[in-house]
């Protein structure tokens, strides 16, 4: 996968003007992370617990400054790709080294940045939410959608220099299955009790969560339509939304933050991107181990397609209550 004939001249250095734009990009993408935080709140359960949700409706203050951020984002994209297009076409776009670098990690939440602006204005003018009704196939590629884009980027980014992502044989194969079998158990037998629970229970937090729950009736949807929505959905949870998170986070961003900060530092940070970006305050810790255990497979054994299996073997786990 993402593998070519060798590093073209063409996939290189950044010129000016498009980073430029990108950097504009990047601020949009942190801003929009920020606003979507900025949405949680707190409210006690019936158990006495805090119980996090998300508010249906933003403050006009937050509307404006999202629509005007969203704006720039939107003149933003459009100016990037303009002169990316041109760079690329001029020949001025060289570079010769396979390493995953600040440019990667730069361009690459650039273009997510600007699928991100791209939904939000069509399904805030356009176009209603959802699109397809929950559980259809159409309904699963729409709501795993950022995943699908992130694919299409690797390909495309990436080209020619997969082995920079980790796409390569892990060193010490046996090894690797060894430790990932036995981290897939901890996952599953023992990090509600050693983790989770006592996390929760620590700050009197619910485990209650408004994006399982939501993924819980989209499963649930897909196998009561009919079976092959249901494989559908066991390919695209378990399978794809993997490969994709995997590639963008222990894939691109490990990589390049171990690279600049050392191991154990991109790691942690890595991790808690990971696990911040779910928008998840009930399952952040879980998220963050997770995370921590994916990116220790990933660094150790010089594969992306360990925290792959790992991934996916946790996420179909998960989904064969609803099929039992």
């Amino acid at each position: 996968m993402f593998t070519g004939p060798g590093i073209e001249p063409d996939l290189g250095t950044v010129p000016r003007r498009s980073k430029r734009w990108a950097i504009l990009l990047l601020s949009g993408y942190l801003f929009q992370l920020a606003f979507e935080l900025s949405l949680i709140r707190f409210t006690p359960g019936g158990d006495g617990r805090w119980v996090a949700y998300l508010l249906d409706e933003p403050t006009p203050l937050m509307m404006v400054l999202l629509l005007a951020v969203s704006v720039v984002s939107l003149f933003a994209g459009i100016q990037f790709v303009i002169h990316l297009y041109r760079e690329k076409a001029s020949g001025k776009w060289m570079r010769f080294s396979t390493d995953v670098d600040g440019t990667d990690v730069l361009y690459v939440l650039a273009w997510l940045h600007i699928l991100n602006t791209l939904l939000l204005f069509l399904y805030g003018f356009f176009l209603p939410y959802p699109l397809f009704p929950d559980g259809t196939i159409g309904g699963l590629l729409e709501s795993a959608s950022l995943q699908l884009f992130i694919l299409l980027i690797a390909f495309f980014w990436f080209r020619g220099r997969g082995e920079s992502i980790g796409f390569r044989r892990p060193s010490h194969l046996g090894r690797m299955l060894v430790m990932l079998t036995a981290m897939f158990l901890f996952i599953v037998v023992a990090l509600d009790a050693l983790v989770t629970d006592p996390v929760a229970d620590f700050f009197q937090l619910s485990l209650e969560s408004e994006r399982e729950k939501g993924i819980e009736n989209e499963i649930l949807q897909a196998k009561e339509t009919n079976w092959l929505n249901g494989v559908w959905a066991i390919a695209v949870i378990g399978v794809m939304v993997p490969i994709a998170e995997e590639i963008m986070f222990r894939g691109v961003i490990q990589t390049y933050l171990v690279k600049r900060w050392g191991t154990i530092a991109g790691i942690v940070l890595t991790s808690f991107w990971f696990a911040l970006i779910h928008i998840d305050i009930a399952l952040f810790v879980p998220l963050f181990a997770i995370g921590v255990a994916l990116g220790v497979i990933r660094h150790r054994y010089r594969s992306l397609w360990g925290p792959i299996l790992l991934h996916s073997l946790n996420n179909l786990t998960s989904m064969l209550y609803y099929y039992s």
